[in-house]
């Protein structure tokens, strides 16, 4: 309860805060909006008074007059110089066209531009006003003064808005952000992510999430730079993280002590009940071998007693069906609907599997070496017949009786004794030094009587009747590496499996030759 209610308090700061801090945000990148256009203003306003004082200079009138653009370069560039002027200076004739520079030798020209607002020069982007050069006779030119629009200015304008501010033309011009932290270097990517309509968008920088809103730097007619201003959200939540992980260290001290006294009352009271639940589980994952140690004396130390009887009783029956098919575990479970004597006719398809040689293979073994031999090989064998949803009836010595039943089990069966040669060679090869395994199989489909075979006090639910009998008959005439399949069989599959048909054979306890096709790897 202590945890859920300092969960619940983290909560709450947290949802106030993020409602407080969205809307001050909100807010700030607004002002910040206003301040850059606002700054803007005054910066091509101040650009006013240089461009004009170049503007009224006689000797500016004077070169106008002769029209020559290298005197002109030189006067406007050592005039910039000796001044220490930080403004680009040009001067256009009264056409409008560029007579000199100060940024360049030559007279670049440039496009047609308004009273003010932003051009474009080799070396990137900036503000300007114009002033006319009147003379007595009229106009004689203009003279243009310029500030580049670059980190500078985009760090002036953070101070100005408390927000940093990222300026973008085809490229970034200036950023009062490290250039290296800027997810994109493009406007095209830029405008994809902060469209210019004011609009506050979130932007990732470096991990950090920005709340951002744009706006057009320039006039009218003119150049029309993108203006990005950002309030990182992370910074702004920044107190109310720490005031947070405050009430969390306050709230993990508490919830500390109540586990610690929790646990002094669990070692007393509640250790008993929940080795018992832990014993519960264990037996649910199948774990039959776990054993309860609990000696209170009371009704749980009964109750953990029975458990271990309980778990003991488990344990063996586990044991005992491995002794079992699964159909004979089928049948048991479901003796409440059917007698466990009861007998029926049912159509299965079966398949005997019978070791050749083995006698001789295990003369000279060690009697715990036959043993290993040969469950490695019924394990390998049990293996494909569960792998093509069959079931081991029972082995007897080396020989395996396997049941199949269902739309597919003719094929099934056929399949199985396929991978069972194949998987034997592949384990011949595997021990080249060891004398090879090879087995002789029968598969015959038919009627069988399905039921409890035995006396009172020893059943086994199997399978009997002249078509097990059959089955036994031709995995015995089988030879290594081989499959003898009855006709009954071959039918099912013959569009599907490849046989050749041998002579009928004649089989002991069958009047008449069976017809008999042969398969081998």
């Amino acid at each position: 309860m202590l945890v859920t209610l300092i969960v619940a308090m983290l909560i709450f700061v947290d949802y106030q805060a993020e409602r407080y801090v969205g809307g001050q945000i909100a807010a700030d990148i607004q002002t910040g909006r206003e301040s850059v256009v606002k700054a803007e203003e005054q910066r091509i306003e101040g650009l006013r008074l240089p461009a004009g004082l170049f503007a009224a200079y006689p000797d500016v009138k004077a070169l106008l007059d002769t029209n020559d653009a290298a005197t002109i370069r030189d006067f406007i560039v050592e005039q910039k110089q000796t001044k220490e002027r930080p403004e680009l200076f040009i001067i256009l004739d009264k056409e409008g066209e560029v007579i000199a520079r100060t940024d360049s030798p030559e007279p670049l020209p440039i496009e047609a531009v308004v009273e003010s607002g932003v051009f474009a020069t080799p070396g990137g982007m900036h503000h300007y006003a114009v002033a006319p050069v009147d003379v007595v006779g009229g106009l004689a030119g203009y003279v243009m003064a310029g500030l580049p629009i670059d980190d500078d200015f985009a760090r002036n304008l953070q101070k100005l808005s408390n927000d940093d501010v990222v300026i973008v033309g085809e490229t970034v011009l200036g950023s009062s952000k490290p250039r290296s932290e800027l997810p994109w270097n493009t406007r095209r990517e830029w405008e994809a992510a902060v469209q210019p309509d004011g609009k506050n968008y979130f932007v990732d920088i470096e991990g950090d999430s920005h709340e951002a809103a744009s706006v057009l730097l320039g006039r009218e007619g003119s150049l029309r730079p993108l203006a990005v201003v950002m309030k990182s959200h992370d910074v702004a939540m920044r107190p109310y993280r720490q005031i947070q992980a405050g009430l969390l260290i306050l709230g993990l001290i508490a919830a500390g002590i109540g586990v610690a006294a929790s646990a002094l009352l669990a070692r007393n009271v509640t250790a008993p009940v929940s080795k018992l639940a832990e014993g519960t589980q264990q037996v649910a994952a199948g774990n039959f071998d776990y054993r309860l140690d609990i000696r209170t004396g009371d009704e749980i130390g009964d109750l953990a007693d029975s458990f271990n009887v309980m778990i003991q009783g488990l344990r063996e029956r586990a044991d005992m069906q491995k002794f079992v098919s699964q159909s004979t575990v089928e049948m048991i479970q479901a003796r409440t609907t059917k007698k466990v004597s009861a007998g029926e006719k049912v159509t299965l398809t079966i398949l005997f599997s019978d070791m050749r040689g083995f006698t001789s293979m295990t003369e000279h073994r060690k009697p715990e070496d036959t043993v290993k031999l040969l469950n490695q090989c019924l394990s390998l064998q049990a293996e494909k017949v569960k792998k093509f949803h069959g079931d081991v009836d029972k082995f007897v010595g080396d020989c395996v009786v396997a049941l199949f039943d269902g739309e597919d089990m003719a094929l099934n069966a056929i399949r199985c004794a396929v991978e069972i040669h194949k998987a034997l060679d592949a384990l011949n090869a595997s021990n080249p030094a060891d004398a090879p395994i090879h087995v002789g199989i029968g598969i015959v489909t038919g009627e069988v009587i399905l039921g409890s075979i035995g006396s009172e006090d020893r059943l086994d639910y199997t399978v009997i009747g002249s078509n097990v009998n059959l089955c036994s008959r031709l995995c015995s005439k089988a030879g290594p590496r081989e499959t003898l399949i009855s006709e009954s069989t071959f039918t099912l599959v013959s569009g599907l499996v490849a046989a050749q048909k041998i002579e009928p054979l004649q089989v002991k306890g069958f009047s008449t030759p069976v017809p008999v096709y042969r398969m081998s790897l």
